[in-house]
């Protein structure tokens, strides 16, 4: 059973039909070799292609929420195959968006909140591009980024505490916006910070006393936020690393703390017009690094301290319309690099010291 004898004349059919298909098969073979190679070239070349799309997609449909009227986009095309050749994108060798920068364009519109799909972004520069609306939160969830500038716009809002989740940030420019509520709490979880302006903005409530975990700070200016409140924190002395500390025209009240001896490498520290009150403490001579020191139009009480007869390096000293008392110190005239002196509008009593005649 299942055992055929050889048959002569149906091997021969099978013969014939085996050859038929064979013949017919290698007529076949070009055509199918053909179309699955240009099935596989193609298939290479569309998933490289949705590897652009996914990046140029999410420029595109950013740059739909824009109202601008200028030209300065229209490179960003989707006839042009690679974002990477747009104005103001730049990739690295893998063709990944790594930076966005437009600074002084008419943009008009939102902040963009659907790039997520640009994985190695780090650094995005929208400044003076006329932007409106709110930070979004999603801009937590771009963690590569170690550079943000968002100056000189008009946007409003609250600095959401998303933006603390980016723990390779470096830089972190908000100023001169409309920006409102408070400096995030959380803002020390940003352990990469070196750069931190919020300048001209109408944020309120205090500074946050996280701020002591941003050892890598070096420039801290928060002036003309009319409403930040409350006393510089202790802890200001942590950020080691300071070399400016703005906090002019704001509502920074009480006295100095006398952390800010700490500041070794401090070069500008400017706390004008606000509500600061009690002695300038003697360790600001420890700050030796120390050239422009603004503290006029506050209520600074006490003697102006001798110490900073210590300070080699001082350039400006500003404290004017204050309540300080007692004679100028001699000492003063050690700073032989000051070039500009203002102690008036005080209650200081006696005469301008001799050594001053050196300076």
């Amino acid at each position: 059973m299942g055992f055929h004898p050889y048959n002569p004349k149906t091997d021969q059919q099978f013969s014939s039909l085996g050859n038929a298909c064979n013949s017919r098969n290698l007529f076949l073979s070009p055509n199918i070799f053909s179309l699955a190679f240009f099935l596989s070239i193609n298939s290479i070349f569309f998933r490289s292609c949705d590897s652009i799309d996914e990046q140029g997609q999410a420029l595109l449909t950013w740059k739909k929420s824009l109202h601008s009227s200028s030209d300065v986009l229209n490179s960003w095309n989707p006839s042009e195959p690679s974002s990477c050749n747009w104005f103001g994108v730049h990739c690295n060798s893998y063709g990944k968006v790594t930076e966005i920068s437009l600074k002084a364009v008419d943009l008009q519109g939102p902040l963009p909140s659907n790039f997520q799909p640009l994985k190695s972004l780090k650094t995005l520069i929208l400044s003076s591009v006329n932007l409106t609306g709110n930070i979004p939160r999603e801009l937590g969830e771009y963690q590569e980024l170690s550079f943000i500038d968002f100056s000189d716009n008009s946007l409003s809002g609250e600095i959401p505490v998303e933006i603390c989740r980016l723990r390779k940030l470096q830089s972190l420019s908000l100023n001169t916006n409309f920006l409102e509520g408070e400096i995030p709490s959380d803002i020390g979880n940003l352990s990469s910070l070196m750069y931190l302006t919020l300048y001209d903005n109408q944020l309120s409530s205090e500074i946050p006393r996280s701020i002591a975990a941003l050892s890598k700070l070096q420039i801290f200016r928060a002036g003309g936020n009319k409403n930040l409140k409350g006393e510089l924190p202790q802890e200001i002395g942590n950020c080691t690393n300071l070399v400016v500390l703005g906090l002019a025209e704001t509502s920074i009240s009480g006295s100095l703390p006398s952390s800010i001896g700490k500041l070794k490498r401090i070069q500008t520290i400017a706390i004008y017009t606000a509500l600061l009150s009690g002695p300038i403490p003697e360790v600001i001579g420890n700050c030796s690094e120390l050239q422009n020191l603004y503290l006029y139009q506050n209520s600074l009480s006490g003697s102006i301290p001798r110490r900073i007869g210590e300070l080699s390096k001082l350039q400006s000293l500003l404290l004017w319309q204050n309540n300080l008392v007692g004679s100028i110190p001699d000492e003063l005239g050690r700073c032989t690099e000051l070039t500009v002196t203002d102690l008036s509008e005080n209650l200081l009593t006696g005469s301008i010291p001799r050594s001053f005649g050196s300076l």
